[in-house]
């Protein structure tokens, strides 16, 4: 399912400070990929990840820039696909950009994209003939691909909503909802064949569809071989963190860690987890975490805190 692990690239120590699901302004953040590199070296991170939603627009500078500020940094991107009847937000580490031409997954991609867009469009449409003018939506594009994210800040920005989820009401009232994914299975069995890791983001997160539960797990892994769970994340209670820590260590998957950092402080700042919390993961792109004793992790073991930044960035866009 994992494929050969690759050769070592570095070897980290067990308390190097890791977060590999962060968002830049390239889908739904407000971080620039520079923004964002010199707040993780400032703040002393090790193995980092950029995962945007359904692209990978900003990878290729983040891993440059990260690279000559000494940053260890995985290729990643944050896939929308369904599954049992809900969404799922697919991580997928280990592919470089440079490698989508003319691989399944990258003519996944560029679909994925392509949808979005004309989503995006409908919803223009429907809400301009209903009267909704969009004054702003050249401001929140800025230049960017066209997400429906945008249309739904631009509804907001110009009066039409309070919040994105009133906005998100407004235009399904007009018979857009502005769902665009594509099958788990389908994106799993492309990422795999391009050398990929996926990892199923948040699963103790309730969007609303329900929570992934050992049951859901299990029926998933009959057809679907993802190679893991997202273990640590930003809300998880300790409760939280073991129980998806033991689902996936009982089936034999990988744990990541992600604060899933949108923009400074939205809705936080890039945590410092720990390497050895999810040193097979940190295997699988060629990252060694040196020897440790004792258990990977325990509830007694608290996030080290880390203080705000010593200056604001600056130039950042809000997001959700």
């Amino acid at each position: 399912m994992r494929g050969t692990m690759p050769q070592a690239r570095a070897e980290i120590s067990p308390i190097d400070r890791v977060d590999v699901h962060l968002h830049t302004l390239s889908s739904d953040g407000g971080w620039t990929p520079t923004q964002l590199v010199d707040y993780l070296v400032e703040h002393e991170f090790k193995v980092v990840a950029v995962c945007d939603h359904d692209t990978m627009r900003s990878v290729p500078e983040f891993l440059e820039y990260s690279a000559a500020k000494g940053l260890i940094a995985v290729p990643g991107m944050e896939f929308t696909t369904a599954w049992d009847e809900r969404q799922w937000h697919l991580l997928i580490y280990g592919i470089h950009p440079d490698d989508l031409n003319g691989s399944g997954i990258g003519a996944l991609l560029a679909r994925q994209q392509a949808n979005l867009r004309a989503a995006a469009e409908r919803a223009i449409s429907l809400l301009e003939q209903h009267g909704h003018t969009l004054p702003s939506l050249n401001e929140q594009i800025d230049g960017r691909p066209l997400l429906p994210v945008h249309v739904l800040r631009t509804v907001i920005k110009d009066g039409h909503a309070t919040n994105l989820t009133t906005a998100h009401q407004l235009v399904i009232k007009y018979g857009e909802d502005l769902r665009v994914d594509t099958s788990l299975e389908t994106v799993v069995d492309a990422a795999h064949q391009a050398g990929g890791t996926c990892i199923i983001a948040h699963p103790g997160r309730d969007d609303g569809e329900g929570l992934m539960s050992a049951e859901r797990l299990d029926k998933m892994l009959t057809s679907i071989p993802i190679d893991g769970l997202e273990g640590h994340y930003r809300s998880y209670t300790l409760a939280d963190i073991e129980r998806y820590r033991e689902m996936a260590l009982e089936r034999d998957l990988l744990i990541s860690s992600g604060s899933d950092s949108h923009a400074p402080g939205v809705p936080v700042y890039p945590r410092p987890y720990h390497a050895r919390w999810v040193a097979p993961f940190l295997a699988t792109q060629g990252i060694e975490v040196a020897p440790f004793e004792g258990d990977a992790w325990t509830p007694d073991q608290a996030l080290p805190v880390i203080e705000p930044p010593k200056v604001a960035a600056s130039g950042s866009k809000p997001a959700t």
